[in-house]
């Protein structure tokens, strides 16, 4: 899929976060309205920061990224984290897993070539599944402190007990795995700098490289 193409993946999911936030508002539920925006200003995120940076990521980055915010968005306002539990809750938890790894696989990418080290592909791959792991369970200690001092969020309890939280995490563990697994087999064609030349738009070609 060309570039240009596939960020129309990204805007659709980024239009359907922000429909979901006037959805609240229109039924005057004011405290998820708010999510809803948030989600949508987190998925402006990346453009900032690629601009900022003077980065070039992927669009399936930016797309993954409003993806996983559109399930979370989705399953608090439409309720399908209570009406779709457990199945809704765990792919939230595999895409979020997917979307962080990738941005902490392409992150250690980028600071490789930033800071002039030299990581072996291992090393990356490695980096990926723990940032992608850090992630997941600063977001469960997140719910744990949302139940804990809120009593839970708007739809009841963010955790339901240590099983349904190691489950999380374990899904978590799986996109992060299959995420650096690509990682490796991407090395095998290609070596680490070309991924840093596309990054940092230094390719000739960005799109056959990403």
């Amino acid at each position: 899929m060309a570039a240009s193409q596939g960020m129309y993946l990204a805007y659709f999911f980024q239009a359907l976060i922000a429909a979901n936030g006037v959805y609240a508002f229109f039924t005057g539920r004011y405290g998820e309205m708010f999510t809803a925006f948030f989600m949508f200003g987190l998925t402006v995120v990346p453009y900032w920061a690629a601009e900022r940076l003077d980065i070039r990521f992927p669009w399936f980055v930016f797309f993954l990224i409003s993806l996983a915010l559109w399930i979370h968005t989705a399953g608090y306002i439409q309720g399908w984290y209570v009406t779709l539990y457990p199945y809704y809750d765990k792919l939230a938890h595999l895409v979020s897993g997917i979307s962080v790894a990738l941005i902490g696989f392409l992150g250690v990418i980028f600071l490789e070539r930033y800071w002039g080290m030299r990581l072996t592909p291992l090393f990356v791959a490695g980096f990926t599944v723990i940032f992608g792991l850090a992630l997941g369970a600063l977001w469960e200690i997140y719910e744990f402190l949302v139940d804990m001092v809120f009593g839970g969020s708007l739809n009841g309890p963010m955790q339901n007990d240590l099983g349904d939280t190691m489950l999380d995490m374990i899904f978590v563990l799986v996109g992060s795995a299959a995420v650096a697994v690509v990682g490796i087999a991407y090395f095998h064609n290609h070596h680490k700098s070309e991924l840093a030349d596309a990054i940092t738009g230094e390719a000739r070609d960005p799109d056959s490289v990403l």
